[in-house]
């Protein structure tokens, strides 16, 4: 039976070996071996695993969620089963936003609760009405209504995008393990902030307080693929980096 180093498993599933050691880390996919000098070596079935991983990445589990599936016993066929019903799911919701996308193309104009259509379940009316109710009387909620009331219908499509992208980003470094108070992680901080900073000003600690808020609400946690404690770290490091403390943040 041949084994793998873990260079040449990084090769073979097209990640980096940063994803597979912190794969081991977490206990997702331990290696079956190792060598007297304590070197990963992967067999045929960590490799069956890791491919399995990957389906369910590419579908938008979390990490967490992948173990609990991959922990659970059932036989190869069931394993396979669940994973195409996973990806027919996300293949609907794909179709589903490219409908949206079309009906906007056809319309010249659309009011701002149509052109929110395409976020899907995370901008439910009730959703702004609860914002509303919440922030109605801020500063920020001003700023934010004015903009989004002079966002064209290409400007929303590019703020799903942006959004869209930055979810992935922040998914795929959680998955490599990468460390708070880096200099990639820094940047994962300053894009977050970009993607704010579009509606309002948006400051280091107010921006902290809201990636608390994140983790203190399940549908921002569900935006973030399961991430949301992951971004507050983030955050917070950057913040500390900065002089700030995080024991006594204020929205200013």
């Amino acid at each position: 039976m041949t084994d793998y180093t873990i260079g040449e498993a990084a090769d073979i599933l097209k990640v980096t070996t940063r994803t597979l050691r912190h794969w081991d880390h977490i206990g997702l996919l331990v290696p079956g071996w190792r060598t007297w000098a304590d070197h990963r070596l992967y067999t045929p079935t960590d490799l069956g695993r890791a491919l399995q991983i990957l389906v369910y990445r590419e579908a938008g589990l979390p990490l967490k969620e992948i173990a609990e599936l991959l922990d659970e016993p059932a036989s190869a066929r069931d394993a396979l089963l669940h994973q195409r019903e996973v990806l027919v799911e996300r293949i609907g919701h794909l179709h589903r936003m490219v409908r949206a996308v079309d009906d906007i193309l056809k319309e010249e104009t659309m009011s701002v609760e149509d052109r929110m259509k395409i976020f899907g379940d995370q901008w439910k009316p009730e959703y702004q009405e609860e914002a509303q109710q919440r922030w109605g009387d801020t500063p920020e909620w001003a700023q934010s209504q004015a903009v989004a009331a002079n966002l064209s219908d290409e400007d929303w499509l590019a703020v799903k995008q942006e959004q869209d992208e930055f979810i992935a980003l922040l998914a795929d470094a959680a998955a490599r393990g990468v460390e708070p108070g880096s200099e990639e992680a820094d940047g994962i901080v300053d894009k977050h902030r970009a993607t704010i900073g579009r509606f309002y000003d948006i400051s280091r600690e107010k921006q902290i307080l809201l990636a608390r808020m994140y983790t203190q609400d399940q549908r921002f946690n569900a935006t973030y693929q399961g991430h949301a404690e992951y971004l507050l770290s983030l955050i917070e490091t950057r913040a500390q980096k900065e002089g700030i403390d995080l024991s006594d943040v204020q929205w200013r």
